[in-house]
């Protein structure tokens, strides 16, 4: 294909020969220093028609320093990558969704095959309530195609205000039978798999075949139990997982991302969170009072599974490092602030240290 530039990118001449190329989406920065301004021709001209010959004609370069040129462009995701767009499955529904990945490729075929692999990986989503229901419904506006749905409970009344994809109609059915005919109603050609099991320590052993990611939005008996379960399941295996984080007390907390092999685990979190507790006795303690029940807000739920779904994408297309890897953070609603605090990887963790029982696993 004729190289052409890309529509996210706006072309900026700064001046003293320096040219930026600022990508919309990403709002990323790419300054390039020129002699003078045949660069900034040849790239405002880069419009599809022209091969690579004809652009050095025309502007009475060589056909090295031109190839040279292009190909610093398309490696830094400057070009439009992605022609022909009949390579990419279902590009006219997403074709916005491949639009954005493209500021992070270097080559069409590099875009095709983040694509592919969102479009291809099989997703498990534990628990379908405030926040999961959310993220399997962000998920699947991305592009998603495969899902495995996890969640015992059956649609409630008082569940409609903050669960997204429930109707009235749908009150007393599963919630894994109701979310999915509400999917199916958005994308037909969806695969997925409903298994209306209560999460516990084995319970994820029936799921057959490959999963590429875990995604933890169940909070019985508590967030933190389900997440060791997951973590249980998936570190064996390799298996990313995301925990789905949960609100409480006006804050909003945004769960860590577990790379296995690379990142701190569920239990290097566990562990540091407990020492964090015992040397500060200021910050909020676990309230053990049976049968709680704390306010909820829709947008809160919302914002959650936003950026467990982006933290998603980045997982399963490798576009970019995932921002929540060995680290967590809480949304305050009263100041609309985002704290992060950051947890290490410990080199003595029983699960993913030197010694654990998990050292060695990973992707």
């Amino acid at each position: 294909m004729n190289p052409r530039l890309s529509p996210s990118v706006s072309v900026v001449p700064l001046g003293a020969g320096v040219v930026e190329f600022f990508k919309t989406n990403t709002r990323q920065q790419v300054r390039l220093r020129t002699p003078d301004d045949t660069i900034l021709h040849i790239v405002n001209g880069l419009d599809g028609t022209k091969d690579a010959s004809e652009i050095a004609t025309e502007h009475g370069a060589t056909s090295q320093s031109v190839a040279r040129l292009l190909s610093y462009l398309e490696r830094n995701g400057i070009l439009d990558n992605v022609e022909p767009s009949s390579d990419f499955d279902a590009y006219e529904v997403f074709r916005r969704p491949v639009s954005f990945l493209q500021d992070f490729s270097t080559s069409h075929e590099h875009l095709v095959r983040m694509w592919d692999a969102l479009r291809s990986a099989r997703i498990v989503v534990v628990g379908l309530g405030a926040v999961g229901s959310w993220v399997a419904c962000c998920l699947v506006q991305t592009g998603v195609r495969r899902l495995v749905l996890v969640d015992p409970d059956v649609v409630e009344l008082s569940n409609l205000h903050r669960q997204l994809g429930y109707r009235t109609s749908d009150v007393g059915r599963p919630k894994v039978d109701a979310l999915s005919d509400a999917l199916m109603r958005y994308r037909p050609d969806l695969d997925i798999e409903r298994c209306p099991v209560e999460l516990s320590e084995g319970s994820l052993e029936r799921i057959e075949g490959g999963v590429d990611l875990v995604i933890n939005c169940a909070d019985k008996p508590t967030v933190d139990q389900t997440s060791k379960w997951v973590g249980g399941y998936c570190m064996p295996r390799g298996i990313p997982h995301i925990v789905g984080g949960g609100y409480n007390l006006h804050l909003s907390l945004i769960g860590q991302t577990v790379i296995p092999g690379r990142t701190a685990c569920v239990r290097c979190f566990e562990r540091q969170l407990e020492r964090d507790n015992e040397i500060d006795p200021t910050r909020v303690k676990k309230l053990q009072v049976p049968n709680r029940k704390v306010g909820s807000l829709g947008p809160l739920c919302a914002l959650n599974a936003s950026m467990v779904a982006m933290e998603a994408v980045k997982v399963l297309t490798g576009c970019t490092d995932p921002a929540n890897a060995n680290r967590r953070g809480e949304f305050d609603i009263t100041t609309m602030a985002v704290s992060y605090t950051a947890y290490e990887r410990l080199d003595d963790c029983d699960w993913c240290g030197e010694h654990g029982k998990y050292s060695g696993q990973g992707r």
